[in-house]
């Protein structure tokens, strides 16, 4: 799948500036918070953040950061996601959300919404299905990283019409749209 990524995105890939080739067993991705102009990056443990994106890879595949938001697409682009990962003929594409502290008249933390990061998602899989970059009848497995380190799966009820609302999105189009809510992903 990343030669139909690389074929379709070729202007716009600036070379590999927007694709990183990755092998560790374990690895992090973390999306520097505003105001920073820089696209998404991997980084070796410990983490960092809660908010990043843990890839447990132990069967050591190859796997590709494509990094979307701020490479691939300009920073200015708010509609796209943050990346996406590629291993051989899948992809999983990744908006990350942080808390928002002024969200509350107390000054308290609210954790973003898995439902904050759809817009995004949705778009950068459609921008991708458009450019023939994701094969039809492919699994496309979109990843909410919002900071959560509760329960998994995602609790019930909610995350289920959440998750119909998202696939409804591509209704029409010819791929199977799948939603995760996680800050793990794990490849092996």
């Amino acid at each position: 799948m990343i030669k139909g990524i690389r074929e379709a995105f070729r202007d716009l890939m600036r070379g590999n500036a927007c694709q990183e080739a990755l092998t560790h067993p374990e690895f992090f991705i973390q999306d520097p918070p505003s105001p920073s102009e820089e696209p998404c990056f991997p980084y070796l443990p410990p983490v960092r953040s809660r908010f990043d994106l843990q890839v447990i890879n132990q069967a050591g595949r190859l796997i590709h950061l494509v990094k979307i938001d701020k490479c691939l697409f300009k920073a200015g682009d708010a509609a796209r996601c943050d990346c996406a990962l590629v291993t051989g003929d899948q992809a999983y594409f990744v908006e990350f959300k942080m808390t928002d502290t002024s969200a509350t008249s107390a000054g308290n933390e609210r954790y973003a919404r898995a439902s904050d990061c759809m817009r995004q998602l949705e778009a950068s899989i459609k921008a991708f299905v458009a450019q023939g970059a994701i094969p039809p009848g492919s699994l496309v497995i979109a990843y909410a990283c919002v900071g959560r380190t509760q329960q998994t799966p995602y609790p019930g009820a909610d995350f289920l019409k959440l998750s119909a609302s998202f696939r409804e999105r591509f209704e029409g189009i010819p791929i199977r749209p799948r939603l995760v809510v996680s800050n793990t992903l794990n490849l092996s």
